[in-house]
């Protein structure tokens, strides 16, 4: 390379040494501040007492009677705008040692450089850094999407639309000195919140479809019926498949015009959007923990126990609880279920009649009475936004991320990037699809954290 001379700086070969650094540095500052030579005409730094040395433009400030005592850069730092490049690279400089936080990188800026606004600056600088990013594994949210069609469906029979979750497991007693473990299945109606529970013997598949015929059996087949991603769930589908495949056409027709029912299947690792029975999983345990014990039960002992704990959490209150003794009592799904809340029977009185219109037309207006309740009491609850109130940036396509796993170790989380993004039907994406080292992985925005934006920072 042949020399070339300046007016202020001398480029010459080979490495750079400190006094060209410190010449560069230099040239760089007085660059900077040739906006701030027409804002300190204007009296915008009074507070400062700014003033102007060997071209370059200081921090005056009360310290200057500390003579040999503290550093003149620390009395007089470097008066730095807060908009130009210089600055940032010098914010930036500043936090990559040690990637401290906003208060700690802003004072090691101040210890020589006053920037205007270094407070901002390091926080911009902090939410950029990428390290940062890693080490605090901030994961995404966005603004909480609109409830699902199947949970603002009133008038509809229970369990019409359903969730379902395993959970356990128990212990039972099969023999004398022999013991084994049983899981517990909830089923929930997403409208009335009414829980029915099974006991499976495990979590196979077509130990499932048992539980699923006698679920059918009792409460009636569902249109549809939302799950997590369960290997058993998962499994159930393809085994329902291989049972229809090779019928008739006319046998097929028929059997899903008559008894075929929806599967939803929620974001693998992603329990908050099968949040009804999620919920209610939690109260049946606690019920159950509180019945059972340390007890070893039967299994007929322990299917007894899921329908009287089912019974019992059918009686809690679902919406409003009336403070007003006009009001009425409250509502449970033991309303629509038993048409009263409790398992007991009421002795009437009823109408004596052998018309049998009458009684159902009795029926109907228990039910009509519930679902007007069930409007002016539970629906009022499902209309605000408890969380994830605030809109953010849409997960674009080539984001590059690193992966939350619940069976890795926090610091090791998998790199990866966004090739896909399903937004919903506001147009926020909330579920995507990574492809890391290992593989090609759907997964919610709340499991993967956005280390740097497809279109990069400006």
């Amino acid at each position: 390379m042949r020399s070339k001379q300046t007016k202020e700086l001398v480029f010459t070969e080979g490495p750079l040494t400190p006094q060209e650094m410190e010449d560069s540095e230099r040239f760089w500052i007085r660059k900077s501040q040739h906006s701030l030579r027409s804002r300190i005409q204007k009296g915008e730094f009074k507070t400062l007492s700014p003033f102007e040395e060997d071209g370059i433009i200081y921090v005056g400030g009360r310290a200057g009677g500390a003579e040999n005592k503290i550093a003149y850069d620390n009395k007089h730092p470097v008066l730095l705008p807060k908009e130009h490049r210089v600055s940032y690279l010098i914010t930036c400089q500043m936090h990559e040692q040690g990637h401290n936080g906003v208060a700690v990188t802003a004072g090691k800026v101040r210890a020589r450089y006053w920037i205007i606004g270094v407070a901002k600056l390091a926080k911009t600088v902090k939410f950029r850094c990428v390290k940062c990013k890693k080490i605090d594994h901030k994961t995404e949210d966005q603004f909480m999407a609109e409830l699902p069609t199947e949970r603002l469906a009133p008038f509809t029979p229970p369990f019409l639309y359903t969730a379902c979750d395993y959970f356990g497991p128990y212990t039972v007693k099969v023999g004398r000195n022999k013991t084994t473990k049983h899981y517990g299945v909830i089923f929930t109606c997403l409208n009335t919140r009414a829980v029915h529970l099974e006991v499976a013997v495990d979590c196979s598949s077509m130990e499932f479809l048992q539980v699923l015929r006698r679920f059918f059996a009792i409460r009636g087949r569902p249109s549809v019926i939302l799950s997590d991603n369960g290997t058993q769930f998962v499994g159930a589908e393809k085994e329902l498949k291989q049972m229809v495949k090779g019928w008739s056409e006319k046998e097929l027709k028929e059997f899903c015009a008559e008894k075929r029912v929806q599967w939803k299947f929620t974001t693998p690792l992603a329990p908050h959007q099968n949040g009804c029975a999620e919920s209610l999983v939690k109260s049946c345990k606690l019920a159950l923990r509180k019945a059972i014990g340390q007890q070893t039960l039967t299994p007929f002992e322990l299917q007894t126990c899921f329908m009287e704990v089912s019974n019992l959490v059918n009686q809690r209150p679902i919406g409003r609880i009336p403070n007003d003794p006009d009001d009425g009592s409250y509502l449970c799904p033991n309303d629509i279920l038993l048409g009263r809340a409790s398992s007991g029977i009421s002795n009437g009185p009823f109408r004596d009649t052998k018309n049998p219109r009458h009684r159902f037309e009795f029926v109907q207006r228990i039910v009509d009475s519930f679902w007007k309740c069930w409007i002016r009491d539970v629906f009022p609850l499902l209309v605000p936004r408890k969380k994830w109130n605030t809109d953010r940036r849409n997960v674009r396509v080539n984001d590059i991320v690193i992966v939350s796993d619940p069976n890795t170790i926090r610091g090791k989380w998998i790199l990866g990037r966004i090739i896909e993004v399903y937004p919903g039907a506001d147009g926020k994406v909330r579920n995507v699809q990574v492809k890391t080292q290992t593989g090609k992985y759907r997964r919610p925005i709340n499991k993967i954290v956005v280390i740097y934006p497809t279109e990069g920072y400006m």
